[in-house]
């Protein structure tokens, strides 16, 4: 895939995830983590069955050749869900995200090094420098 098409899909993501954020923070703050995150889940659970009653190219029978362990995306995502809601409600939109993102940043260099699920990315020096300043950005951000 074109690099650009890459880089405005992750952009897309982001400014959609910043809206899905403050739209947890206030459900949190309204009917709490377990309804806010059920509201989420079945509107994400529709959008998803219709998509693939549309484009019945479906490769959902393609499941039983994963591995075991790749089964937890549902369950991280209850986390992810329920954790951004518990977070923007309480410590707001920016504070919340910036923990989330550098904590995300954080795990998924040490996956890279390690090569746990798939080719390894080697931690340089140049990474860990940009990652301790995503740290320090962090902290600016959260004591703020």
């Amino acid at each position: 895939m074109n690099l650009l098409v890459v880089v405005v899909i992750a952009v897309l993501g982001g400014l959609a995830g910043a809206l899905q954020s403050q739209w947890l923070g206030l459900m949190e703050e309204r009917v709490g983590t377990l309804a806010s995150t059920f509201v989420t889940y079945a509107g994400g659970g529709l959008a998803v069955t219709v998509l693939m009653l549309i484009f019945q190219g479906s490769r959902l029978a393609e499941i039983r050749e994963l591995p075991w362990w790749v089964f937890g995306a549902g369950l991280m995502g209850l986390v992810v869900v329920a954790s951004l809601g518990v977070t923007v409600a309480n410590l707001g939109l920016a504070a919340g995200l910036t923990l989330f993102t550098g904590a995300t940043l954080v795990l998924g260099a040490v996956i890279e090094h390690f090569g746990w699920f798939g080719d390894g990315r080697s931690l340089d020096s140049v990474r860990v420098l940009g990652i301790a300043l995503v740290i320090g950005g962090t902290w600016l951000v959260v004591r703020g």
